[in-house]
Protein backbone atom coordinates (compact mmCIF):
# COMPACT_ATOMS: atom_id res chain seq x y z
CA UNK A 1 0.00 0.00 0.00
CA UNK A 2 1.71 3.32 -1.19
CA UNK A 3 2.28 6.14 1.53
CA UNK A 4 -0.22 8.50 -1.40
CA UNK A 5 -2.94 6.00 -0.65
CA UNK A 6 -3.09 5.50 2.87
CA UNK A 7 -2.94 9.20 3.90
CA UNK A 8 -6.06 9.40 1.43
CA UNK A 9 -7.90 6.85 3.54
CA UNK A 10 -6.68 8.64 6.47
CA UNK A 11 -8.13 11.77 5.45
CA UNK A 12 -11.09 9.97 4.41
CA UNK A 13 -11.53 8.82 7.96
CA UNK A 14 -11.26 12.28 9.42
CA UNK A 15 -14.17 13.34 7.63
CA UNK A 16 -16.32 10.26 8.85
CA UNK A 17 -14.92 11.28 12.27
CA UNK A 18 -15.57 15.08 12.09
CA UNK A 19 -19.21 14.37 11.37
CA UNK A 20 -19.88 11.86 14.20
CA UNK A 21 -18.25 14.20 16.65
CA UNK A 22 -20.01 17.07 15.30
CA UNK A 23 -23.07 15.18 15.70
CA UNK A 24 -22.09 13.88 19.18
CA UNK A 25 -21.36 17.89 20.11
CA UNK A 26 -24.59 18.96 18.80
CA UNK A 27 -26.74 17.44 20.99
CA UNK A 28 -24.58 17.72 24.04
CA UNK A 29 -24.67 21.89 22.75
CA UNK A 30 -28.35 21.58 22.51
CA UNK A 31 -29.19 19.91 25.90
CA UNK A 32 -27.07 22.67 27.07
CA UNK A 33 -28.82 25.58 26.09
CA UNK A 34 -32.27 23.90 26.42
CA UNK A 35 -31.08 23.66 30.28
CA UNK A 36 -29.32 27.10 30.53
CA UNK A 37 -32.84 28.61 29.32
CA UNK A 38 -34.85 26.49 31.29
CA UNK A 39 -33.25 27.27 34.39
CA UNK A 40 -35.17 30.02 37.44
CA UNK A 41 -31.63 32.15 37.35
CA UNK A 42 -31.60 32.51 33.47
CA UNK A 43 -31.40 36.50 33.61
CA UNK A 44 -27.96 36.13 35.83
CA UNK A 45 -25.23 37.30 34.65
CA UNK A 46 -23.89 33.92 35.21
CA UNK A 47 -26.24 32.37 33.41
CA UNK A 48 -26.17 34.63 30.23
CA UNK A 49 -22.30 34.38 30.75
CA UNK A 50 -22.56 30.50 30.04
CA UNK A 51 -25.05 30.65 27.77
CA UNK A 52 -22.85 33.61 25.24
CA UNK A 53 -20.20 30.88 25.82
CA UNK A 54 -22.40 27.86 24.44
CA UNK A 55 -23.51 29.99 21.46
CA UNK A 56 -19.69 30.92 20.84
CA UNK A 57 -18.37 27.51 20.71
CA UNK A 58 -21.17 26.56 19.16
CA UNK A 59 -20.33 29.08 16.10
CA UNK A 60 -16.96 28.40 15.92
CA UNK A 61 -17.55 24.46 15.96
CA UNK A 62 -19.82 25.11 13.50
CA UNK A 63 -17.59 27.60 10.62
CA UNK A 64 -14.28 24.69 11.39
CA UNK A 65 -17.60 21.41 10.52
CA UNK A 66 -18.79 23.56 7.38
CA UNK A 67 -15.28 24.64 6.29
CA UNK A 68 -14.15 20.71 6.78
CA UNK A 69 -17.02 19.50 4.85
CA UNK A 70 -16.38 21.77 2.23
CA UNK A 71 -12.22 21.34 2.01
CA UNK A 72 -13.51 17.18 1.97
CA UNK A 73 -15.64 18.14 -1.19
CA UNK A 74 -13.13 19.90 -2.61
CA UNK A 75 -10.53 17.21 -1.80
CA UNK A 76 -11.73 14.44 -3.35
CA UNK A 77 -14.55 15.49 -5.81
CA UNK A 78 -12.94 18.50 -7.56
CA UNK A 79 -8.95 18.61 -6.57
CA UNK A 80 -6.58 18.63 -9.87
CA UNK A 81 -4.03 16.93 -7.65
CA UNK A 82 -3.44 13.55 -5.71
CA UNK A 83 -6.36 13.87 -1.93
CA UNK A 84 -2.83 13.27 -0.42
CA UNK A 85 -1.17 15.94 -1.41
CA UNK A 86 -3.99 18.25 -1.00
CA UNK A 87 -4.75 17.17 2.29
CA UNK A 88 -1.05 18.41 3.29
CA UNK A 89 -1.59 21.74 1.53
CA UNK A 90 -2.27 24.72 4.03
CA UNK A 91 -1.96 28.06 2.17
CA UNK A 92 -5.33 28.02 1.08
CA UNK A 93 -7.40 30.40 2.08
CA UNK A 94 -10.36 27.71 2.91
CA UNK A 95 -7.17 26.25 5.18
CA UNK A 96 -6.22 29.11 6.85
CA UNK A 97 -10.00 29.82 7.98
CA UNK A 98 -9.88 26.36 9.35
CA UNK A 99 -6.36 26.36 11.22
CA UNK A 100 -7.77 29.61 12.64
CA UNK A 101 -10.96 28.66 14.06
CA UNK A 102 -9.31 25.21 15.31
CA UNK A 103 -7.22 27.50 17.15
CA UNK A 104 -9.69 29.91 18.35
CA UNK A 105 -11.58 26.81 19.38
CA UNK A 106 -8.81 25.45 21.32
CA UNK A 107 -7.65 28.90 23.22
CA UNK A 108 -11.65 29.27 23.63
CA UNK A 109 -11.71 25.77 25.99
CA UNK A 110 -8.56 26.12 26.92
CA UNK A 111 -9.39 29.57 29.06
CA UNK A 112 -12.83 27.81 30.17
CA UNK A 113 -10.98 25.14 32.02
CA UNK A 114 -8.47 27.48 33.57
CA UNK A 115 -11.83 29.03 34.86
CA UNK A 116 -13.27 25.64 36.28
CA UNK A 117 -9.75 25.25 38.15
CA UNK A 118 -9.94 29.10 39.43
CA UNK A 119 -13.19 27.99 40.27
CA UNK A 120 -12.11 25.57 42.41
CA UNK A 121 -8.86 26.42 43.62
CA UNK A 122 -9.72 30.18 44.28
CA UNK A 123 -6.86 32.70 43.92
CA UNK A 124 -3.71 30.23 44.72
CA UNK A 125 -0.64 30.72 43.30
CA UNK A 126 -0.40 27.16 42.34
CA UNK A 127 -2.59 28.70 39.39
CA UNK A 128 0.15 30.57 38.04
CA UNK A 129 1.92 27.51 36.40
CA UNK A 130 -1.23 26.51 33.76
CA UNK A 131 -2.01 29.93 32.91
CA UNK A 132 1.18 30.47 32.29
CA UNK A 133 1.48 27.33 29.91
CA UNK A 134 -1.90 28.51 28.43
CA UNK A 135 -0.27 32.35 27.41
CA UNK A 136 2.77 30.55 25.85
CA UNK A 137 -0.35 28.42 23.81
CA UNK A 138 -1.63 31.53 22.41
CA UNK A 139 1.68 32.83 21.40
CA UNK A 140 2.44 29.66 19.78
CA UNK A 141 -0.82 29.37 17.62
CA UNK A 142 -0.62 32.71 16.22
CA UNK A 143 2.50 31.83 14.61
CA UNK A 144 1.35 28.46 13.54
CA UNK A 145 -0.95 30.50 11.63
CA UNK A 146 1.09 33.08 10.57
CA UNK A 147 3.54 30.12 8.86
CA UNK A 148 0.26 28.40 7.28
CA UNK A 149 -0.34 31.20 5.83
CA UNK A 150 2.36 31.69 3.72
CA UNK A 151 2.44 29.95 0.26
CA UNK A 152 2.88 26.87 -0.32
CA UNK A 153 2.53 26.01 3.45
CA UNK A 154 2.85 21.99 4.06
CA UNK A 155 2.28 20.30 7.00
CA UNK A 156 5.35 18.61 6.46
CA UNK A 157 7.29 21.75 6.99
CA UNK A 158 9.51 22.51 9.43
CA UNK A 159 8.56 26.02 10.30
CA UNK A 160 4.68 24.46 10.95
CA UNK A 161 5.80 21.61 13.05
CA UNK A 162 8.25 23.64 14.64
CA UNK A 163 5.45 26.16 15.71
CA UNK A 164 2.66 23.59 15.78
CA UNK A 165 4.38 20.62 18.13
CA UNK A 166 4.51 23.56 21.11
CA UNK A 167 1.49 24.96 20.32
CA UNK A 168 -0.66 21.42 21.24
CA UNK A 169 1.99 20.28 23.89
CA UNK A 170 1.67 23.95 25.52
CA UNK A 171 -2.16 23.17 25.08
CA UNK A 172 -2.26 19.50 26.60
CA UNK A 173 -0.01 20.83 29.65
CA UNK A 174 -2.49 23.44 30.16
CA UNK A 175 -5.14 20.83 30.25
CA UNK A 176 -3.09 18.14 32.01
CA UNK A 177 -2.11 21.00 34.81
CA UNK A 178 -5.77 22.09 35.11
CA UNK A 179 -6.68 18.33 34.96
CA UNK A 180 -4.13 17.38 37.81
CA UNK A 181 -5.45 20.50 40.18
CA UNK A 182 -9.30 19.98 39.26
CA UNK A 183 -9.34 16.05 39.80
CA UNK A 184 -6.81 16.34 42.66
CA UNK A 185 -9.14 18.66 44.39
CA UNK A 186 -12.10 16.57 43.61
CA UNK A 187 -10.77 13.61 44.91
CA UNK A 188 -9.45 15.61 48.35
CA UNK A 189 -13.39 16.63 48.73
CA UNK A 190 -14.62 12.90 48.05
CA UNK A 191 -11.95 11.51 50.54
CA UNK A 192 -12.79 14.00 53.22
CA UNK A 193 -16.99 13.54 52.24
CA UNK A 194 -16.87 10.19 53.12
CA UNK A 195 -14.36 10.51 55.85
CA UNK A 196 -17.06 12.06 57.74
CA UNK A 197 -19.76 10.44 59.50
CA UNK A 198 -22.49 12.86 58.91
CA UNK A 199 -21.59 13.80 55.79
CA UNK A 200 -21.89 9.43 54.22
CA UNK A 201 -25.24 9.94 52.52
CA UNK A 202 -24.32 13.32 51.34
CA UNK A 203 -26.07 14.30 48.21
CA UNK A 204 -23.71 16.17 46.91
CA UNK A 205 -21.52 12.76 46.13
CA UNK A 206 -22.85 13.25 42.23
CA UNK A 207 -19.82 16.07 42.39
CA UNK A 208 -17.09 13.77 43.08
CA UNK A 209 -17.86 10.49 41.39
CA UNK A 210 -15.38 9.36 39.10
CA UNK A 211 -17.50 10.09 36.16
CA UNK A 212 -17.73 13.73 37.31
CA UNK A 213 -13.83 14.19 37.94
CA UNK A 214 -13.48 12.67 34.65
CA UNK A 215 -15.79 15.49 32.72
CA UNK A 216 -15.14 18.58 35.40
CA UNK A 217 -11.37 18.51 34.16
CA UNK A 218 -11.45 17.88 30.54
CA UNK A 219 -9.55 15.04 30.44
CA UNK A 220 -10.92 13.47 27.36
CA UNK A 221 -9.40 16.67 25.44
CA UNK A 222 -6.33 16.16 27.04
CA UNK A 223 -5.99 12.53 26.45
CA UNK A 224 -7.01 13.06 22.75
CA UNK A 225 -4.23 15.64 21.98
CA UNK A 226 -1.32 13.21 23.89
CA UNK A 227 -2.29 10.80 21.16
CA UNK A 228 -2.03 13.40 18.43
CA UNK A 229 0.80 15.77 19.25
CA UNK A 230 3.53 12.88 17.97
CA UNK A 231 1.91 12.16 15.01
CA UNK A 232 1.84 15.51 14.15
CA UNK A 233 5.49 16.04 14.52
CA UNK A 234 6.88 13.12 13.17
CA UNK A 235 4.25 14.46 10.23
CA UNK A 236 2.62 10.73 9.71
CA UNK A 237 -1.14 10.29 8.16
CA UNK A 238 -2.31 8.78 11.33
CA UNK A 239 -2.47 12.49 12.27
CA UNK A 240 -5.52 13.37 10.42
CA UNK A 241 -7.99 10.81 12.01
CA UNK A 242 -7.03 11.96 15.42
CA UNK A 243 -6.82 16.06 13.97
CA UNK A 244 -10.43 15.75 13.38
CA UNK A 245 -10.89 13.57 16.41
CA UNK A 246 -9.03 16.65 18.31
CA UNK A 247 -10.97 19.23 16.80
CA UNK A 248 -14.53 17.82 17.95
CA UNK A 249 -13.01 16.62 21.49
CA UNK A 250 -11.95 20.77 21.92
CA UNK A 251 -16.12 21.40 22.11
CA UNK A 252 -17.26 18.74 23.51
CA UNK A 253 -15.19 18.20 27.37
CA UNK A 254 -16.39 22.13 28.29
CA UNK A 255 -19.74 21.64 27.00
CA UNK A 256 -19.80 18.35 29.37
CA UNK A 257 -19.05 20.59 32.05
CA UNK A 258 -21.52 23.14 31.13
CA UNK A 259 -23.65 20.78 30.68
CA UNK A 260 -23.21 20.07 34.61
CA UNK A 261 -23.24 23.61 35.62
CA UNK A 262 -26.39 23.71 33.70
CA UNK A 263 -28.33 20.55 35.41
CA UNK A 264 -26.49 22.04 39.14
CA UNK A 265 -23.93 19.38 39.11
CA UNK A 266 -20.81 21.01 38.88
CA UNK A 267 -18.45 22.42 41.69
CA UNK A 268 -19.04 25.63 42.62
CA UNK A 269 -17.14 28.22 44.97
CA UNK A 270 -18.82 27.04 48.11
CA UNK A 271 -16.96 24.35 49.26
CA UNK A 272 -13.20 25.51 48.45
CA UNK A 273 -12.80 25.41 52.04
CA UNK A 274 -13.49 21.91 52.55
Amino acid sequence: MSSALTAARMSYAAALIACIGYGIYIVLAYQCIKRLLRRTDKRTSGCVALLAYTVLLFVLQTIYFVAGCKWSEIEFVEAPVDPAVFASQQSSMLSVLKGTVYSINIWVADAFILYRAYIIWGKSYIFLLPMLTYLGSVAMGAGLLVQISKPHATLGQVTVINFGTPFWSLSVTTNVLSTMLIAGRLLYRRRTMQATPKNQGYGGRSNTSTSAIFAESAALYAVAALIYIPLFARNLALQYPFSALLGAVVSIAPTLIILRMAGGHAVTREWRNV
